[in-house]
């Protein structure tokens, strides 16, 4: 085995690890599990198209900045009164919270903020704030050493973003 066959070995279990979230995991057995754990907590899970978002506060103490991240599993589907599930969890997907099931009639308000690419969400569940959040495109984010679930839904962003202006914002 020759140097550059060694370091494409290495540069590819790294890839392998950012995409999985473990050594000889895979972007689909990650979509796998946020699919197995939604179908779990939610009532017809099966009928929601499912894909996982982030978001990350950035707040300043000081001279210093500190970031927190939260992470959703989030489902949607359309009908008359289009639904969005919002499912907080941990980056590694080991701690899951209660399901929240946002329909548009009980929304005040929900819209598609252009200039950051995110979501946001009024709902009486959420109490004095929105929640907003953007789609996970890339795994590469959970490979700076940031806090978010290593999995890429770039190409389920697009139809999420049409659900969600088309149907869902007011």
């Amino acid at each position: 085995m020759g140097l550059f066959d060694k370091i494409k070995g290495m540069v590819g279990d790294k890839l392998s690890t950012i995409a999985g979230g473990q050594s000889g995991g895979s972007a689909e057995g990650k979509k796998e599990e946020i699919r197995n754990i939604f179908n779990a907590k939610v009532t017809d899970g099966e009928s929601y198209k499912v894909l996982a978002a982030m978001n990350m506060v950035t707040t300043k103490k000081l001279t210093k900045e500190i970031r927190t991240y939260y992470n959703y599993i989030v489902g949607y589907k359309d009908g008359s009164d289009p639904e969005i599930v919002v499912i907080s969890t941990t980056y590694d997907l080991g701690s899951v919270e209660e399901p929240v099931v946002c329909k548009r009639s009980e929304c005040t308000k929900a819209e598609y903020l252009q200039n950051t690419g995110s979501f946001s969400i009024s709902h009486p569940r959420f109490e004095n704030s929105p929640l907003d959040f953007g789609i996970i495109a890339s795994a590469a984010w959970g490979s700076s050493g940031a806090l978010i679930i290593p999995v890429s839904y770039v190409d389920e962003f697009t139809p999420f973003t049409e659900f969600f202006q088309n149907r869902f914002a007011k």
